[in-house]
């Protein structure tokens, strides 16, 4: 009996504790966003630059307008002035046959926007081929639906330190999902690795299929399109992009996930010690795009 009058009270405190708390939280200082993410492709290339907003402010972040955005390739001397679109997206498309650089360019990007002056660096890194993208009809297999799954190839540059974005896009949509940030240093998750001029260990090359809401890869169906791209990115930017999706996936954890916190780019302010947040990156990229088999 005192065990059942135990268990009461116990759900009555848990009952208890279902009512809304109400998070009062310090606002503050509003800081500049600088999304510059540039390949050396053809056609459009755009940089955006945006205002940070508070935690729990869920709508899209206010462009900064009227600023003028310059990247130069310090190497070859040629200058792109981005021309301002909308909503603090700038753009400069590339002729057909033009690209920004060259493998390993020097690029300098200059910002300068109400009174700051903004700058960063980035070069433009070899990127090694997609050398195949492998379909395979899997069954059986724990917490899979039975059906077709994919992975791709290829082979580290030789030499420690170089690291990558893989990228994958099911029909033309890219896929944005916090776990489905791939990235790789050298063919392997980090330094530590030391795994140099290697075929991308399995997790990495099979990190290539959508996810589900748990996060759980999802099978490919006959006559979708698969493209996979790796682009070369710094070592700033690969530390940009483990922190950010760490912190993403983290904040998926409830109750036992740790506090977001500004994640530090390569964006220097020349101006004032206010911080800048954000990434500057010129990338080499490969392709390679697939339509899904009959199993």
């Amino acid at each position: 009996m005192k065990n059942l009058s135990f268990l009461i009270i116990i759900l009555l405190a848990l009952n208890a504790c279902e009512d809304p708390i109400d998070v009062e939280l310090q606002e503050s200082e509003t800081q500049i966003v600088v999304d510059a993410w540039l390949t050396n492709t053809p056609g459009q290339q755009q940089i955006r630059l945006t205002k940070s907003q508070p935690y729990f402010n869920n709508t899209f972040a206010e462009g900064i307008t009227n600023a003028n955005v310059i990247v130069t390739n310090v190497t070859s001397g040629d200058v792109y002035n981005f021309q301002e679109s909308e909503n603090g997206n700038y753009l400069y498309t590339l002729n057909p046959n033009q690209v920004l650089g060259e493998v390993n360019d020097e690029f300098e990007l200059n910002i300068e926007t109400n009174g700051e002056r903004l700058s960063a660096t980035s070069k433009l890194n070899d990127v090694p081929p997609v050398d195949s993208i492998d379909q395979e009809f899997r069954d059986d297999e724990v917490f899979l639906d039975d059906g077709i799954y994919c992975q791709f190839f290829a082979r580290d540059l030789a030499g420690l330190g170089d690291t990558y974005w893989i990228k994958t896009f099911k029909n033309g949509e890219y896929l944005n999902r916090a776990g489905e940030i791939n990235i790789a240093y050298d063919a392997s998750f980090d330094s530590g690795g030391e795994v140099d001029n290697l075929v991308f260990i399995p997790p990495i090359r099979e990190a290539v299929n959508p996810l589900d809401d748990d996060s759980i890869p999802i099978a490919w169906e006959p006559g979708e399109t698969i493209r996979v791209e790796i682009h070369s990115i710094t070592n700033e930017a690969f530390g940009f992009l483990e922190i950010t999706r760490d912190q993403l996936l983290n904040s998926q954890s409830g109750i036992f996930a740790a506090p977001l916190s500004n994640t530090k780019g390569n964006i220097v302010n020349e101006s004032s010690d206010t911080e800048v947040l954000g990434i500057f990156n010129v990338a080499g990229v490969s392709v390679r795009e697939e339509v899904i088999r009959e199993p």
